[in-house]
C-alpha cells in the first residue's frame, strides 16, 4: 500500500499492555487507509509473541474515526485471532463505532459477547439516540484527497448543494 504524501505516523497511536493471559491495546486516533497496515501489524504481533495468550482487548474509547479500510482491518484481525484461538474484544466502543458496526452488519461478529442490555430491541434502538452522535464523542473522518474533500462530492464549489444523482447522468 502506498502512503499518501503528508502521512503522519502519529495519527494512530497504539499502546499495548500485558496482563496474565490477555493483551490490552489502546487505539488513539484514526483507524483508516493510512494507518491500516501499521494497525494490523502491531495488533497481530502479540498473537505470536505472547505464549498462552487467550484474549486480545482493543480499547476503542479514544478512537477518533474509522473508515472502510479500518473496518476491514478489524475483520482481518478477527480472522487472525480466531484462527489461533484468541478472543478479540472491542472495549469501550463509542456510540458512533457501534452504529458503524451495526450498519455494516459486523456488530454481532466483532462483539459477540454483548450483554442483553447492550443488544438493541429493534433497528431504531440499534442506531442509538441522535444526541449520542452529536456530542463531542462522535467519529470524525479524515479527508485524504488532495483538496481536503472527496472528489465529486459536495462541500466545495458552486454546485456543492446539488444532488449526487444529477451528477451521475451524462450531460
Amino acid at each position: 500500500m502506498t502512503r499518501l504524501a503528508g502521512f503522519d505516523l502519529d495519527h494512530l497511536r497504539l499502546t499495548a499492555a500485558e496482563a496474565d493471559d490477555a493483551v490490552h491495546v489502546r487505539l488513539d486516533g484514526f483507524l483508516d487507509y493510512d494507518s491500516a497496515d501499521y494497525f494490523l501489524a502491531a495488533a497481530t504481533r502479540p498473537l505470536a509473541a505472547t505464549p498462552g495468550l487467550r484474549h486480545l482487548h482493543l480499547e476503542c474509547g479514544a478512537l477518533s474515526g474509522i473508515d472502510s479500510m479500518g473496518l476491514a482491518m478489524l475483520l482481518m484481525l478477527h480472522r487472525r485471532t480466531t484462527a489461533v484461538g484468541v478472543s478479540l474484544h472491542l472495549d469501550n466502543r463509542t456510540p458512533a463505532l457501534d452504529r458503524l458496526l451495526d450498519i455494516t452488519g459486523t456488530l454481532d461478529l466483532l462483539v459477540p459477547d454483548r450483554t442483553g442490555q447492550e443488544k438493541p430491541r429493534n433497528e431504531a434502538d440499534a442506531a442509538g439516540p441522535l444526541s449520542d452522535l452529536l456530542d463531542g464523542r462522535r467519529m470524525a473522518y479524515r479527508h485524504t484527497s488532495k483538496g481536503g474533500s472527496p472528489a465529486g462530492f459536495g462541500g466545495a464549489g458552486p454546485d456543492a448543494s446539488s444532488d449526487i444523482r444529477t451528477r451521475a447522468r451524462p450531460a
